[in-house]
């Protein structure tokens, strides 16, 4: 006889199971099924059988729908989550139920989308490439593969590009092309479509090192200088680890806007294996699909962003985890996860090596490093033999005069690449025109009413817009405060740096990246594939730009006004601008063409940039670990956050002091700090604050933030307002 009670996991914010009764149904483990809840209903997994409940059997209620022909979630993934719930003191359904596609989370079959083919027409045929504008670069390309083959599949499509399958659904719409359903396919192992480079001494002898241990839990950190060729031996591991019957590989990297570049890498070498991504750029039908075919041991390469950590593989062979200092790794609402160390405990659990690289590792990877608990492999020297480090080179810009915020040696930098016909890289940490709006009379700035920050001057808009809560208002004719209309923009964006270079050198083909230009979708591929192309020569950009691309022609970068960060509270502010400085640094010269970076600072003497001028992360590393230890923080310590917001700050102090004492009744090995209010005291409407737990000892933080949230859930004050807890946090 089947077990009657089904112990089920809800998207729920509590922190236990739900008895049901099968009602007689065959039900196996993770399996997705439909529950009555209070008025509604829910979706649910099955975590568990039982013969009895806690509460009355004739109370209990059946389930309403078993999804039968959908895959039950593997036990693996169910204990990895419930591991990193407890973990960061997060309710296990709700964490369960957000690791899940959205079209699994819906009362609903779960329903791959229909897969695709195309083929030219009898029209299309008689058709030549000469009729496509040679701009259309991806409309030709698809037009050739159609001529080429009788039948593309999306599959195919998605190697020539990401925009290649709507430019099918236009050849389609213009009677060129004609498109069928077919069934999804999964090709084998085949020899490798690209050619292989050679590899350098440093990277054979890192690919032979990882090689020779990949059948057993080992963590690598492959601290490889900017275009030293990590990904090549990130694709020759992969390359071995292919090898092994069914074997399945996951790469995670930190942002979406990496993914095509390396997805099309992956493709391109590894073009007979079946490869899918998971990030949030994808329609929901598409995540879905991509998750079952990893689910299912279709996939052998999955790359996908932080949340793909948990995501369902049968064989799991390998981790890498590229470019692994990146704080996006860092979920900051909901479960506050890490997946750089959920990856480690995944790794672990199967037994398998996991691979972290970067040119600039997080301090705690490198203390992990220098400890022994990682492998270090170093790549010191480019992977491309004529291709040299760049030259760094700081202006002190108290001692020149700036022309609408550039130095004059940037200018002519820039004038002499323009001359060259080679490209340019203008990096700065500011989207919108101007940071502020200042009045000249009363030095009134534009405030967010919502926010404890400044309004952001977006001139094309005619608005100015707050980039945390996302508020926005006209710009005034006057200064609210004394009438003043002398009101000026102050400050560079990378809107007025836009203008500026437009206005400076008008002969020079300038596009510009952040979050308000590539927000369409596509939009940032298709700029990347015109600086592929030659189509730019300068590019202005945010920290979308700093990391992972690959420009063969790029020889200059430019870095406009980072000193505020040399002086921020956060401790971790420095070592986040000198791997940022360090990434964008590594876009210049990476081909056989000499590189030059000009950073613009009023501290050209500062210890980070002389680290930087000598490109020496290991000497900076060392030197800021030893500053941790002396003031004991991470990774020397471990540290968690009490954080609480309401519309009223009295009931926050009111929660916190009620936590602040019941954390200090609890455990005397772990220093609980008094509640104070973060550097950003309100945010998007809401008053903030924060308790700081320390201790040397994570055992001890995890008992005593077991027996706190315990206590402060289900109390009327927690109630009042919203509280979370940050374990191993990154922000304050």
């Amino acid at each position: 006889m089947p077990k009657p009670v089904l112990k089920i996991a809800l998207d729920v914010p509590l922190d236990r199971l739900f008895d049901y009764l099968s009602g007689g149904q065959s039900v196996e483990i993770g399996q997705r099924v439909l529950v009555p809840f209070g008025r509604s209903s829910q979706i649910g997994i099955i975590m568990g059988k039982a013969d009895t409940s806690d509460f009355p059997i004739e109370k209990l209620k059946p389930i309403a729908q078993i999804f039968a022909d959908e895959a039950p979630i593997d036990i693996e993934t169910l204990n990895l989550i419930k591991f990193s719930a407890d973990y960061y003191q997060y309710p296990f359904g709700q964490a369960l139920l957000s690791a899940l596609p959205a079209r699994l989370r819906q009362i609903a079959p779960a329903v791959s989308r229909k897969q695709y083919a195309y083929q030219l027409t009898d029209f299309g045929r008689a058709q030549t490439i000469e009729q496509i504008p040679k701009r259309q670069l991806v409309t030709r390309r698809v037009f050739e593969a159609l001529q080429a083959a009788e039948l593309i599949t999306e599959a195919a499509l998605d190697a020539i590009s990401s925009s290649a399958r709507k430019v099918a659904k236009h050849l389609v719409a213009q009677g060129w092309a004609s498109s069928q359903q077919v069934q999804a396919t999964i090709k084998t192992l085949e020899t490798s479509a690209a050619i292989e480079p050679q590899l350098n001494e440093e990277q054979a002898l890192a690919v032979q090192r990882i090689t020779q241990e990949a059948q057993i839990f080992k963590p690598w950190l492959i601290h490889g200088i900017t275009g030293s060729g990590k990904t090549e031996v990130y694709m020759r591991l992969m390359q071995h680890i292919l090898q092994q019957e069914n074997a399945q590989i996951l790469v995670l990297v930190p942002e979406i806007n990496l993914t095509p570049q390396l997805e099309s890498r992956f493709r391109s070498r590894f073009a007979n294996i079946s490869l899918v991504s998971l990030h949030s750029n994808l329609s929901e039908s598409e995540r879905l699909h991509h998750w079952q075919l990893a689910q299912s041991g279709s996939a052998k390469i999955i790359i996908g962003t932080r949340l793909s950590i948990f995501t369902p593989l049968p064989n799991l062979k390998l981790i890498i985890i590229d470019e692994e200092h990146d704080g996006s790794y860092k979920q900051q609402d909901s479960m506050r996860y890490h997946a750089r160390d959920i990856a480690l405990v995944r790794a672990k659990r199967l037994n398998i090596p996991v691979v972290l690289g970067s040119a600039t590792p997080a301090l705690e990877s490198w203390h992990n490093a220098t400890a022994n608990k990682y492998n270090l492999l170093s790549l010191n020297q480019r992977a491309v033999t004529a291709a040299q480090l760049p030259n760094i080179e700081c202006i002190d810009t108290t001692k020149v005069n700036l022309q609408q915020g550039l130095t004059p040696q940037l200018i002519a930098a820039l004038k002499l690449r323009l001359a060259r016909k080679e490209q340019s890289l203008l990096f700065i940490n500011r989207r919108g025109y101007s940071p502020v709006l200042l009045c000249t009379a009363c030095h009134w700035i534009a405030p967010c009413m919502r926010c404890s920050s400044r309004l952001v001057v977006h001139l094309g808009q005619r608005k100015l817009r707050c980039h945390h809560c996302g508020h926005e208002q006209k710009i005034p004719q006057q200064c609210p405060s004394c009438g003043d209309a002398d009101l000026h923009p102050t400050g560079h964006g990378t809107q007025r740096l836009e203008q500026t270079l437009a206005q400076l050198l008008p002969n020079a083909r300038i596009a510009r990246v952040d979050r308000d230009s590539i927000s369409r979708k596509n939009a940032l591929v298709e700029i990347l594939d015109k600086v592929h192309n030659q189509e730019i020569d300068i590019l202005v950009g945010t920290q979308m730009l700093a990391k992972g691309h690959d420009f063969p022609n790029l020889t200059l970068v430019g870095v406009i006004d980072t000193d505020s960060a040399l002086h921020s509270p956060d401790f971790r502010a420095s070592e986040r601008l000198f791997a940022q400085l360090m990434q964008v640094a590594g876009r210049a010269g990476r081909a056989d063409k000499a590189g030059q970076v000009i950073i613009q600072t009023q501290f050209p003497e500062h210890v980070l940039f002389n680290a930087l001028r000598s490109q020496d992360y290991v000497s900076y590393a060392n030197a800021m670990l030893q500053e941790r230890e002396q003031v004991q923080f991470p990774p020397y310590v471990f540290m968690a956050l009490l954080r609480a917001e309401a519309n009223d700050f009295a009931l926050v102090q009111q929660f916190l002091n009620h936590a602040f004492k019941l954390a200090r009744g609890f455990n005397a090995d772990v220093t609980v700090y008094d509640p104070i209010r973060p550097q950003m005291e309100r945010l998007k409407g809401m008053e903030r604050g924060h308790i700081l737990m320390q201790t040397a000892n994570r055992t001890a933080l995890q008992k005593l933030l077991r027996n706190l949230v315990a206590e402060l859930r289900g109390q009327t004050i927690a109630a009042k307002v919203r509280w979370t807890v940050d374990v191993d946090p990154l922000e304050f």
